[in-house]
């Protein structure tokens, strides 16, 4: 009987590979599809014909351009918390293939533990060692997050000032008018 609930244990452990190894793929395919994406395409109809337009003491050219940049800086920034957030979803498939790899061999160990003064002891190092992975682990995913929210800021942030500057250029009439 012992031998059969270790075999469902093997299976249920290698059906959650297969299930993760199939959650890895549709991530991975995910985050592609994000990643594609371009923020720009639709927003340069809508500068076309903003330059299209002749406003008194408004430098179109000037605008359209400014806004241009805006939008590049927004692009820029949209790709950057998208490489963030593939970076924390395989960060994560890769720590649940871990945990499973882990998880196969300590059942295997745990099976070969004799007494229960010793399974105790294995149990307990098992969950000391499970604590601090998950402290470690949770480390790697703050840097990771940290870093994609400061790469994402930081196009954005860096074009505001110039945003403004243009705004006083793009209010000034144009030469000879």
């Amino acid at each position: 009987m012992e031998h059969g609930h270790d075999s469902d244990g093997y299976k249920r452990i290698k059906n959650g590979e297969r299930k993760m190894a199939d959650l890895s793929k549709q991530m991975n395919d995910w985050t592609k599809t994000m990643c594609s994406l371009d923020m720009t395409r639709g927003s340069e109809q809508l500068l076309n014909a903003l330059a299209r337009l002749n406003l008194p003491g408004v430098n179109m050219d000037a605008l359209v351009a400014s806004q241009r940049d805006n939008l590049e800086a927004l692009s820029a920034s949209n790709r950057a918390a998208m490489e963030g957030i593939k970076a924390v979803a395989e960060w994560q498939v890769k720590i649940l293939q871990e945990t499973v790899q882990e998880l196969t061999s300590a059942l295997g160990g745990l099976a070969k533990v004799g007494s229960p003064q010793q399974m105790v002891a294995a149990e307990t190092d098992l969950a000391k060692k499970a604590f601090e992975t998950a402290v470690s682990k949770m480390r790697e995913l703050a840097d990771i997050v940290t870093k994609a929210n400061q790469q994402a800021t930081d196009a954005i942030v860096n074009r505001i000032p110039a945003s403004l500057d243009e705004i006083k250029d793009v209010l000034k009439l144009p030469p000879g008018g």
